[in-house]
């Protein structure tokens, strides 16, 4: 097959550390292994700070989203795209309101090894967050 529809529902959820950060994985359900894709749900207050160890694309689906690295900090409304770019520190963060994302990454996120070491802060989900 040479197209696949994801939604919210068919995601692997998993909530980062004691916070309200979701991260909805896909790239256990078919995607290519060269890439990764997902969806994340952020709430106001919650922060996830992290260092990449892999390029991302973020799409803003509703909300505005703000990443702050060393130096500044990028914020991002519905229909808009943030790109970051491996290595550096950021924080990741709802700015003001409730965040739905969508994002690729290359490689996939969860196979590198950095974020295999930091598996344990994140947690299934039986269910979306997403309503």
């Amino acid at each position: 097959m040479a197209a696949h529809k994801y939604d919210t529902e068919r995601a692997n959820w998993q909530r980062f550390a004691d916070t309200r950060i979701y991260i909805g994985d896909l790239a256990d359900d078919g995607v290519p292994k060269s890439m990764g894709a997902g969806y994340a749900c952020l709430y106001p207050g919650d922060v996830m700070e992290w260092v990449p160890s892999y390029d991302e694309f973020i799409v803003v689906l509703s909300g505005r989203f703000a990443v702050d690295f060393e130096g500044g900090s990028v914020s991002a409304g519905p229909h808009e795209m943030v790109w970051v770019e491996k290595g550096d520190p950021v924080t990741f963060r709802a700015d003001g309101e409730k965040v739905l994302l969508a994002f690729g990454t290359n490689p996939p996120w969860q196979t590198t090894p950095e974020t295999r070491a930091s598996a344990a802060m994140f947690r299934p989900l039986d269910a979306s967050p997403v309503d």
